[in-house]
C-alpha cells in the first residue's frame, strides 16, 4: 500500500468507527426513551384499571365483579397502541366478528399483572 493510501484508508475507518459510535448513543438514548415511555403507559394503564374496579366497586357496593359487571354490560377496558386502535376501528368498521381471545404467553407487564390476549375476528358473513 502506498504512504499516501494508507492514511487515507485510517482517515475512513475513523470516520466509519465514528459514525458507528455515534450510532449507538442514540440507540441507547432511542431504546431508553422507549423502556420509559413503556413504563409510563403501564403505569397510566394500571392506574386507568384501579379507576375502573374503584368506580365500578362503588357502583355496584361490592356484589359483583369487573369480570361480571363486563359479562353483564359486554363491554371490556383493553390496553393497547395506537396502531392496534386503528386495526380495530377497521376491524369494527369491517363489522367483524371477534370469534376468540386467545390468552398471550409471557405477556404480563413487569409483573403488573396486566397481561396481552390476541383477539380473533371472521367476518359475519
Amino acid at each position: 500500500m502506498s504512504e499516501h493510501r494508507a492514511p487515507f484508508v485510517e482517515r475512513i475507518i475513523h470516520r466509519v468507527e465514528d459514525h458507528l459510535e455515534e450510532w449507538r448513543t442514540q440507540d441507547a438514548a432511542r431504546k431508553a426513551e422507549a423502556e420509559a415511555d413503556r413504563e409510563r403507559l403501564w403505569a397510566e394503564a394500571m392506574e386507568r384499571e384501579r379507576l375502573l374496579a374503584a368506580a365500578v366497586g362503588t357502583e355496584t357496593a361490592g356484589r359483583e365483579s369487573v369480570e361480571e359487571i363486563a359479562a353483564q354490560q359486554r363491554v371490556a377496558f383493553v390496553v393497547h397502541s395506537g396502531e392496534m386502535a386503528q386495526a380495530l376501528e377497521i376491524f369494527a368498521s369491517d363489522k367483524l366478528r371477534l370469534v376468540n381471545v386467545v390468552p398471550g404467553k409471557g405477556t404480563s407487564a413487569n409483573g403488573s399483572g396486566i397481561s396481552g390476549s390476541w383477539l380473533v375476528f371472521e367476518d359475519p358473513a
